[in-house]
């Protein structure tokens, strides 16, 4: 099975209520994990990021944001803790590429799980896409 290290916009896309090009493929990846064809892995602070996210804009109240934490319980992507190890390679790769430690998290995920890194930051991807496991969602296939 093909694994995933996500970011959190990729998450974002999931709870958009824009109807973009990469919404419909993240929409598609989160499909593809819950038919089990892949498998999708997180940090666990991605969740606290897009919970975080999803509170400050303007579109979620208290309830569709405990909705949104369901539909993630129900989705059963892997979750992975913090790790002395994890978080040091993270600082690492913020510093050598110039991006923040929430994004570098995913980075170092996938290298620790030696799997792809899917992100839809475009912005991210630039600084990070000499890295051979990197991805822009845009540019993945599914």
């Amino acid at each position: 099975m093909i694994r995933y290290a996500l970011d959190t916009s990729v998450l974002l896309h999931w709870f958009s209520q824009t109807n973009e090009q990469d919404t419909e493929r993240a929409l598609r990846l989160r499909q593809e994990h819950l038919d089990q064809s892949v498998e999708l892995v997180v940090l666990d602070q991605v969740i606290y990021e897009l919970i975080h996210v999803l509170k400050e804009s303007r579109h979620f109240d208290c309830e569709l944001l405990e909705t949104a934490l369901a539909s993630l319980e129900y989705m059963h992507i892997t979750v992975v803790p913090y790790s002395y190890d994890l978080l040091n390679k993270a600082a690492k790769i913020a510093f050598e590429h110039d991006i923040s430690t929430f994004a570098s998290g995913a980075v170092a995920l996938s290298a620790q799980l030696r799997c792809q890194m899917v992100t839809a930051d475009e912005l991210v991807y630039r600084k990070i896409s000499s890295l051979p496991w990197t991805i822009l969602l845009a540019n993945l296939s599914l």
